[in-house]
């Protein structure tokens, strides 16, 4: 999720993915084993897969642009991560749902508890809006708001 305290660095970083043609899925900043890490996740917009070679062109771009920004975005030390969302990619924003939606792709949610006797669903978005969603589940509807949700990805089928 992109948060207010991270818009120095969306303002680095948007004038590259726009210029590059991508899309931006996550941005975060975590401590992982005591390491400050930036984590970018991209893609290409219309659901179309991105290649390792336009991630090294854009990590390259990113690099040399936080090399040289007047301002630090990050104080301190961290290690930059960059990569695309993958397959099963978290849904974390309303836009994502949207987009799984307009895909097609079937997703998966956890919840915080229960409804109907479990606590994990996988179906089809049939109907969205700004509180909450609609799962087609084997043939069945069934609503949850995004209060209800803990975890959301994109449900991966083979």
């Amino acid at each position: 999720m992109v948060q207010a305290k991270n818009q120095a660095l969306v303002d680095i970083v948007q004038p590259i993915i726009d210029e590059q043609g991508l899309l931006l899925w996550d941005l975060s900043i975590k401590k992982i084993g005591g390491q400050k890490t930036v984590e970018l996740l991209v893609d290409l917009p219309n659901h179309e897969n991105i290649s390792m070679a336009q991630i090294t062109e854009f990590t390259q771009a990113v690099n040399e642009a936080l090399d040289t920004a007047e301002v630090d975005p990050v104080p301190g030390e961290y290690m930059l991560d960059i990569a695309s969302p993958g397959m099963d990619r978290a849904l974390n924003e309303p836009w994502h749902f949207a987009w799984a939606k307009e895909a097609g792709d079937p997703i998966t949610i956890a919840l915080f508890a229960a409804k109907d006797g479990q606590k994990k669903w996988t179906g089809d978005i049939n109907q969205l809006d700004d509180s909450k969603l609609t799962l087609t589940v084997d043939g069945e509807d069934k609503t949850f708001t995004f209060d209800e949700i803990a975890k959301a990805v994109v449900s991966v089928q083979f």
